[in-house]
């Protein structure tokens, strides 16, 4: 399997050192490379540019494993130093977060371990219009649900895929792109994305995606534009069937106005798998609108029709669906999302392959006062899997309570419930956390 340079599959002791020792190579070399030479003493650049914080916490899980049934309850310590570093402009910056958590289980000592989570957002537009972007999500963790990667913690997005047990699992997620830009909205690129999965488990199906994607955007005139982009990827697995897939789509859209557009777009996927998998292609046209009520609050709505067409066996076909308002008030942010239609979870911790789902997620944000906020989040999702004719619901809410006594201080309280009800008992999970949590920051 090919491996990448930057995060290799050594052995468990390097795991726990390979991450900060990445961030500090990337972090030089965009300094080197992209970032403009700045005229601040040492004291401005810390207080600019470099942001050290650290954090306590004291979490209570009625159901580490998200187990069915013998469940296990713990009391988890995690003590986590991190850092912020960030320096952008309009023409060139980089975002980057790290820290290291190391957890301590109350009851289970052995699972004791230690975490890293980082994230890098680069970027480079040289004065002849080559753009250059960099994105990097690397994570080591043992929670037994993994959020999707490259979103934000207020989409409450996690993989449909879970875990039985606390096995210790990294996944790195690079992505360069390169672009030329031939007009405000006109571009020509390509995008390469590397996700590696590993876990330390009994029964892996550790996983590596390599998928190279060329786009094109076009705008013509004030009204009218075009996007073409086409997505090839490899997809090597442990234990299934490993595949090829191709993907094109297609979309025109007309603006109105500064405020609203129409959109019809066209999607072609196929997966190639090796035996005894069965390949399929799917086929889905649709329209869509979006509409910006102002700067801070905006909607968009998509409606189309798929169908799956396998090699052998019926068709799967189904109205496909996605809808998000978004609004950013300084004092009350909310943003709600309704989709539909078909998913494929490959390159997880379960490789659930094809499935039909309907999801619900939503989160809000509300100011107290100047330095206490309330946040609430939820989320219902009803998915059917074409393995073993699984069917799931799964739905959860949390509840966030945030105070900042000093500027360099705060405070928070976190209460969730989770649960998962399938038609395979086995599958059934249901999880409650609250978790207390003290973060320092300079």
């Amino acid at each position: 399997m090919k491996k990448i340079i930057l995060l290799p599959d050594f052995p468990e002791l390097f795991h726990k050192k390979c991450c900060f020792s990445a961030v500090k190579i990337l972090l030089f070399f965009f300094m080197i490379l992209f970032l403009p030479i700045s005229s601040y003493s040492a004291d401005e650049f810390s207080q600019h540019w470099f942001h050290p914080y650290i954090s306590i916490e004291e979490e209570y899980n009625d159901n580490i494993n998200l187990t069915s049934k013998n469940e296990k309850e713990d009391f988890i310590t995690t003590i986590k130093p991190g850092l912020k570093y960030s320096n952008s402009d309009a023409k060139s910056g980089i975002d980057l977060d790290y820290n290291a958590g190391f957890v301590f289980y109350g009851k289970n000592d052995n699972l004791d371990y230690i975490s890293h989570n980082a994230s890098l957002n680069a970027k480079y537009l040289t004065k002849e219009h080559i753009n250059f972007f960099l994105k990097d999500s690397f994570i080591r963790s043992e929670d037994p649900r993994e959020r999707e990667y490259f979103t934000s913690v207020d989409e409450n997005k996690y993989v449909l895929s879970t875990k039985k047990q606390r096995d210790t699992y990294w996944r790195n997620v690079v992505s360069p792109t390169v672009e030329y830009q031939f007009g405000p909205l006109n571009r020509i690129g390509v995008n390469y994305r590397n996700n590696i999965y590993r876990i330390n488990s009994s029964t892996p199906d550790n996983s590596q995606e390599d998928y190279v994607n060329p786009y094109f955007s076009w705008q013509f005139d004030q009204k009218n534009d075009i996007y073409l982009d086409y997505g090839y990827t490899i997809g090597k697995f442990d234990s299934s069937s490993d595949f090829t897939g191709h993907r094109a789509t297609s979309r025109y859209t007309n603006h109105f106005d500064l405020k609203s557009s129409v959109f019809g777009e066209y999607t072609f996927s196929t997966r190639n798998f090796d035996p005894p998998s069965v390949d399929y292609d799917i086929h889905e046209p649709s329209i869509g609108i979006t509409y910006a009520f102002s700067p801070i609050f905006n909607a968009t709505a998509q409606v189309g029709y798929f169908i799956k067409k396998p090699d052998t066996g019926s068709r799967t076909d189904g109205i496909s669906y996605k809808a998000n308002i978004t609004n950013r008030e300084l004092k009350t942010s909310y943003v709600l999302s309704l989709q539909g239609g078909y998913n494929e979870d490959y390159f997880t911790s379960e490789n659930l392959g094809f499935s039909r789902y309907h999801r619900l997620t939503g989160s809000i944000t509300h100011f107290l006062g100047i330095r206490t906020s309330l946040g609430l989040s939820g989320n219902v999702e009803r998915a059917k899997f074409d393995t073993n004719n699984r069917k799931d619901w799964i739905w959860g809410i949390g509840c966030t309570l945030s105070h900042r006594p000093l500027e360099w201080l705060t405070l928070s309280v976190d209460i969730s419930h989770k649960n998962r009800d399938s038609n395979i008992s086995i599958d059934d999970y249901t999880e409650n956390r609250g978790i207390f949590k003290i973060t320092a920051t300079y």
